[in-house]
């Protein structure tokens, strides 16, 4: 037996997850949904099966945010995209209620200390390394010239070079130019490591089928550099400045309703009267009166 609640079994589009609510007072419920409906859909119908309130009580809608993988969805996402499995674990995060002062807190992401291999001296002994490695392999054609001495040290080599252009572009592994530069760098030390074998009396037809194979790996381990330096696949959230937070933390007093203001409903006098209402409050009252100025301190334009 498992150590899962019974569910109904899943029709196809359809999936058993269990479903997390982080609201004041959180709880979790198994259930059936959806996998092709999109994020701002589906989490309006686990709202409506969790008997959690669509609107306010002022009748605005009430959003929900879905969690699944350890991001939030976007509008249009879909869990069939993210290929969600049976009681996989999610977690639908309601919007606060007003004048609640509830925010979010910033994460605490580690110390920056920007790129480690960043500077002269580390590009000047990736160019070193590569430079041995060539001499290296040089050596190595003019003792024998087959496809295994022109294949393995050309892959290397060919790394070698990726990770060379890196650091000479400051540590930007996603950026285009990486493969671009250890290309630039790579098939003309493939050329270079041959001469001497040429040199010695390696034939042609015998270098050339040494170093064929150099050419093709070379290209292959140029583009496995890239994606192994290309970064995460996701970036991560960026960072919340405390200030921002501690702001978005304040209520006001509405001059017009006597309710409490956030920061994202904040508006002022457009006349600087120094009050802060809702920005509902003071459309409405703008909008009923009939005289020029402002309907709520009362100042009228010369």
């Amino acid at each position: 037996m498992s150590g899962y609640p019974a569910v109904p079994l899943q029709d196809a589009g359809t999936v058993p997850v269990r479903v997390q609510v982080i609201d004041l007072e959180p709880f979790a419920l198994d259930m059936v949904v959806p996998t092709y409906l999109p994020a701002k859909d589906l989490t309006q119908r686990v709202a409506r099966d969790a008997g959690l309130g669509a609107f306010w009580p002022d009748g605005s809608r009430r959003l929900f945010y879905l969690r699944a993988r350890g991001r939030l969805l976007g509008d249009e996402e879909k869990l069939q995209d993210l290929g969600v499995v049976a009681h996989e674990l999610l977690h639908l995060l309601p919007e606060p209620p007003p004048g609640s002062a509830v925010a979010e807190r910033p994460p605490e992401y580690p110390p920056s200390r920007g790129y480690a291999a960043a500077g002269n001296l580390n590009a000047a002994l990736g160019l070193l390394t590569v430079l041995g490695w060539t001499a290296a392999w040089a050596v190595a054609l003019t003792a024998r010239a087959d496809v295994w001495t022109g294949l393995l040290p050309g892959i290397g080599l060919s790394l070698l070079a990726t990770s060379f252009a890196r650091h000479l572009w400051g540590g930007s592994g996603s950026a285009f130019r990486v493969p671009l530069t250890g290309a630039l760098v790579y098939f003309p030390l493939v050329v270079l490591a041959g001469l001497p074998a040429g040199l010695f009396g390696a034939g042609g037809t015998t270098l050339l089928m040494a170093l064929s194979p150099a050419v093709i790996g070379g290209f292959l381990g140029i583009v496995l550099a890239w994606l192994a330096w290309a970064g995460a696949v996701e970036p991560l959230p960026p960072r919340v400045v405390a200030k921002e937070a501690e702001a978005a933390a304040q209520v006001w007093t509405c001059g017009i309703c006597g309710g409490a203001v956030t920061e994202a409903q904040r508006a002022e006098c457009q006349y600087r009267c120094g009050r802060v209402f809702h920005a509902g409050c003071y459309k409405a009252r703008q909008a009923l009166s009939s005289e020029g100025g402002c309907a709520v301190c009362g100042f009228r334009p010369a």
